[in-house]
């Protein structure tokens, strides 16, 4: 019962510490905002992992750049490992498909999602580098920790987004 109360923190946090989506922007990313999606609905009817969850790992992961390569090879817009394309049901040069890409991806984020029994850190950490045990601490070091508060922080402004909720001032009043 630890992992509520430090999910709570980490959401709090990440949503003190996150610069917000620009108003003007926010619907409208780019040009494949539409394309994007219908991608990330098709996926959350087969998977079920929450939409906002999938905007924020692509915002994080290749600021919705479907061309995006990282210096380790992955991918996309989900920034998938060419070596993992096969275990999730694609060949590597599908990855560059938009839609192919995301549910792959999502497909990758269910699987960690249910093997953390629903703990989004933990699957976070998983996607971002390795496995570990089961509620296990946020790693210090490497790009993990900032990955994952980042990611936080974007799911919580695009499932603001996606509610229609407007924070008040009050809730916007992050403690000092």
């Amino acid at each position: 019962m630890r992992a509520v109360p430090t999910l709570m923190f980490a959401a709090t946090l990440a949503a003190c510490t996150a610069k917000a989506l620009p108003r003007s922007r926010a619907g409208n990313q780019h040009r494949y905002d539409d394309a994007i999606a219908a991608a990330i609905g098709q996926a959350n009817a087969v998977y079920p992992v929450p939409p906002a969850l999938v905007r924020a790992v692509i915002r994080q992961e290749s600021a919705f750049l479907p061309g995006a390569v990282s210096r380790s090879g992955a991918r996309g817009l989900m920034q998938i490992m060419p070596a993992n394309a096969r275990r999730l049901g694609f060949r590597p040069d599908e990855l560059w498909d938009p839609a192919k890409n995301i549910m792959a991806g999502v497909r990758l984020l269910a699987v960690l999602l249910k093997r953390y029994r629903g703990d989004v850190v933990s699957s976070l950490v998983a996607y971002n580098a390795r496995p570990r045990p089961l509620f296990a601490p946020l790693p210090r070091n490497g790009e993990t920790p900032a990955y994952v508060w980042k990611v936080l922080a974007f799911y919580e402004q695009y499932r603001r987004l996606e509610s229609g909720a407007q924070p008040s001032r009050k809730e916007n009043a992050c403690p000092r």
